[in-house]
């Protein structure tokens, strides 16, 4: 049931909107396509980033930042590469990358530190549970980065459908999700596969951003499932530092299928939040 006066969102509204945004750079496509590609040399992806000058100075001051402490002075991408690792300089790049495309689009009344917090927590926890269960890091990473991408455009080009559903949420105690399918008729999960197909990200990547919410639509495993968990870690971390936080439902099935025991999740919490701690320090301050 949708609110009143608000007509549920159809695929053309979103994708209307979808084409007035601005297009990720043919950098963040060369990067994705180096997701755990294991032929990924450190020159290969020196000359991606080396593309794009904003990047590559972006990359040069992150890497001489007091946090890393280095001996001299790093001056470029292979000598990044070389002192900070290979994993390291992707998932740097990655993530600044899409901080600047994603920095164009604006909400009023949204929240974009907590935005960028919980996708970064998001992102370290799915990459963490990747890891435990030899699935692919770097896929894992930038699925859990761009998980919410479908809230931030809710807020931005929906918002009246946007604040209704937060209405709801509040009034009737569910998961915020639950409240956008009810007011909207579709949830951000739902926008961001279809935003993720339009950009032409990768399929899984896609499926992950579309179904972190209802992993047991699709069969639970891969990315779907350590995005599904990983947002349930963070939002449980509250490493968004967010007042009104709220854990969502975590799906049995999932929770199963990861096989973690209880030490297990001990220590996965604390991989997430010194992870969280290194990044933050270099990409959100």
């Amino acid at each position: 049931m949708n609110s009143p006066g608000l007509a549920p969102l159809s695929l053309d509204m979103i994708v209307k909107h979808i084409n007035h945004l601005p297009r990720p750079s043919a950098t963040i496509g060369q990067l994705l396509r180096c997701l755990d590609d294991e032929n990924a040399s450190a020159g290969t992806l020196a000359r991606i980033i080396a593309n794009d000058q904003a990047l590559v100075a972006r990359l040069l001051r992150i890497a001489n930042s007091p946090f890393y402490g280095l001996r001299g002075k790093v001056e470029t991408i292979p000598d990044a590469i070389a002192v900070l690792g290979l994993r390291a300089v992707h998932t740097l790049a990655t993530a600044s990358a899409f901080s600047e495309t994603f920095d164009a689009i604006s909400a009023e009344g949204f929240e974009p530190e907590i935005y960028r917090r919980h996708s970064l927590a998001t992102a370290i926890a799915a990459r963490t549970l990747a890891r435990r269960m030899n699935l692919g890091e770097g896929g894992a990473f930038v699925a859990g980065l761009l998980h919410d991408l479908g809230r931030l455009m809710l807020a931005c080009f929906f918002p009246a459908h946007w604040e209704a559903a937060i209405r709801y949420q509040e009034s009737q105690g569910c998961s915020y999700h639950v409240a956008e399918k009810t007011v909207a008729g579709i949830d951000h999960g739902e926008i961001g596969g279809i935003l993720g197909e339009r950009w032409h990200f990768p399929a899984a990547i896609c499926q992950a951003m579309a179904m972190h919410h209802r992993p047991e639509e699709v069969e639970c495993t891969g990315l779907v499932l350590v995005v599904h968990l990983g947002d349930a870690l963070a939002h449980a971390l509250d490493l968004s530092e967010d007042v009104s936080e709220v854990v969502p439902q975590v799906s049995e099935a999932c929770w199963m299928k990861a096989d973690l025991a209880w030490r297990d999740s001990q220590e996965i919490f604390g991989e997430i939040e010194r992870e969280y701690r290194t990044l933050t320090k270099v990409l959100l301050n």
